[in-house]
């Protein structure tokens, strides 16, 4: 039987498939990345490469995220590949949080889709990721929650309330809400905490600041509050993060 990896580079081989790789290199701000079985890249378009500081398809082909991003963001994105190619089931307008090279919090949209092989079962994923920002000119009913996204990003060390927010922004609390949930597919108080733990493991995994000074930093009320939310977001503990142990379990 032929490997799978082997099924998805042929067919993406094929005249039609060069060819809507060749639309996907004119889209602006659009990022559209194929994967094989194990969560290989075997395509990416232009804004893809020009975004990671790529020059070359050869450069990026049988990466994975592992070799981009932080751990417990490359296992998320990882795994949800593999639970897309199990179910067969695409993943539509999923929320993702990911960094810059300059270390900047960006949250993107993402849809990915099974490719199915010769056998019916999946044989890897292509997907399209977008910024949400990006989503405001083309949406003007979500520009409010689109600006608050942008703010929130920028300043994840502010205590940020969803009432100031929505009065900043000159929108009901209750219209950011539900927009929020439309859009992000994430209550805007959720949203705050994932954006100010995902920034607070950037400290973590890039300075020696402590972990307590951390935790007042994004103004938490103490450090064990700051562990258990960190806990339940990223699936470990604040100190296993910056120094994981060889036992630690994986994230899923």
């Amino acid at each position: 039987m032929k490997n799978p990896n082997d099924q998805i580079a042929c067919l993406f081989d094929s005249p039609l498939c060069q060819a809507m790789a060749q639309v996907f290199d004119h889209l602006p701000d659009t990022y559209f990345f194929i994967k094989d079985r194990d969560s290989r890249f075997v395509h990416a378009n232009q804004a893809l490469l020009e975004r990671l500081g790529l020059k070359h398809q050869s450069n990026f082909a049988g990466t994975t995220d592992h070799d981009r991003y932080p751990s417990h963001v490359a296992d998320q994105l990882v795994a949800g590949d593999q639970v897309i190619m199990k179910s067969g089931r695409p993943l539509i307008n999923h929320p993702e949080v990911l960094f810059s090279h300059s270390g900047k919090l960006e949250w993107f949209s993402t849809s990915k889709f099974p490719v199915p092989g010769s056998s019916g079962k999946a044989i890897g994923v292509v997907g399209v990721t977008r910024s949400y920002s990006d989503f405001r000119s083309a949406r003007s009913s979500l520009h409010a929650a689109g600006k608050v996204i942008d703010y929130v990003s920028n300043n994840p060390t502010v205590p940020h309330r969803v009432a100031t927010l929505a009065r900043r922004f000159g929108i009901s609390e209750r219209q950011l809400h539900r927009q929020f949930l439309d859009y992000v597919k994430l209550s805007p108080r959720e949203f705050i905490l994932r954006s100010r733990i995902h920034s607070a493991a950037a400290d973590l995994r890039n300075t020696d600041e402590p972990i307590a000074s951390i935790s007042e930093k994004y103004n938490f009320c103490d450090q064990s509050a700051f562990t258990r939310q960190f806990r339940k977001i990223l699936g470990t503990t604040p100190a296993l993060y910056r120094n994981p142990s060889p036992a630690e379990t994986r994230f899923t």
